[in-house]
């Protein structure tokens, strides 16, 4: 059995405007067979439609079977639909040109759009259900892009929920980062960075007590401010039960001018994880 708990505040506005939240649950079977299936869940969290995708890695189109018996009908995607994505103000398209995500769970394409010059660049998760295909500076190895790609990929495809509105931070954040061979910490931000609306983070007193205690061994380079700014986002997190890493994210910049650039926060926020000052909860599911 597959049990998906979901918190009030990972309600989105996509159910006022359309009756439910969509959510992806990928998984194998005991018989080792691989298994997708999509939930409709409504504003009261019962499940009104559900549809079984025949997930084949030797498919080009994954197959959707819809199972009857629910209340609202099930959102058929006949085709392909491609979704066009307009990046931050930030994204200047200066190694990363264009990005196109294909994501045959939820039948549709991503368009990051910049410029198609350059080399092309492909990559696909490792169950190949969330194919990209990217346009890169000459100057950029190819195979070193294809490792950020990969990993944009699998965690894509472990994703119960997609918040489209976060790819637009996608293209800022590669076009900045593929520069650079993918580190554990970069990896971790950009896990965040796509889970940024549906996981909650949280801390303890004793966790502050212990940065506070230790700052200076674990952060011997942290200047004043850069202390300010961790010590705010752990008390912005203390006893956490409801808010995003997104909504913590709008809480303390509001507070701290220094906190305005998205990526920056996620940068943080992936040093306190990595140290265990804060924890997650993901939306995911879990097999009983």
């Amino acid at each position: 059995m597959r049990i998906l708990f979901i918190s009030p505040s990972l309600q989105s506005d996509q159910i006022a405007e359309t009756g439910y939240q969509e959510y992806i649950d990928v998984h194998y079977c005991k018989d080792d067979h691989l298994n997708a299936i999509k939930l409709y869940v409504d504003s009261h969290y019962n499940v009104r439609s559900q549809v079984t995708i025949e997930a084949s890695k030797n498919k080009e189109e994954a197959e959707i079977k819809e199972l009857q018996g629910f209340a609202i009908p099930v959102p058929k995607a006949s085709k392909f639909t491609q979704y066009s994505i307009k990046s931050t103000k930030d994204f200047g398209s200066y190694n990363l040109k264009y990005l196109r995500i294909k994501d045959k769970f939820r039948q549709t394409d991503y368009l990051i759009e910049g410029s198609k010059v350059g080399e092309k660049v492909e990559s696909f998760s490792d169950l190949e259900f969330i194919e990209i295909e990217a346009n890169i500076s000459n100057d950029l190895e190819s195979e070193q892009v294809k490792i950020w790609l990969t990993s944009l990929a699998n965690s894509l495809e472990t994703l119960v929920l997609l918040d489209e509105d976060l790819l637009k931070y996608i293209g800022t954040y590669l076009d900045q980062i593929i520069t650079e061979k993918p580190m554990d910490k970069e990896m971790l931000e950009l896990d965040l960075l796509l889970n940024s609306t549906i996981a909650i983070p949280h801390t303890n007193q004793s966790n502050i007590d212990i940065f506070e205690k230790h700052k200076n061994e674990i952060f011997y380079e942290l200047s004043n401010m850069s202390y300010r700014i961790h010590k705010r986002i752990l008390t912005a997190c203390l006893g956490n039960e409801q808010k995003t890493i997104k909504q913590i994210y709008n809480e303390v910049k509001k507070e701290m001018i220094q906190v305005q650039a998205f990526p920056f926060f996620l940068s943080v926020m992936s040093t306190l994880v990595t140290f265990g000052f804060i924890n997650l909860e993901k939306l995911e599911f879990y097999t009983v």
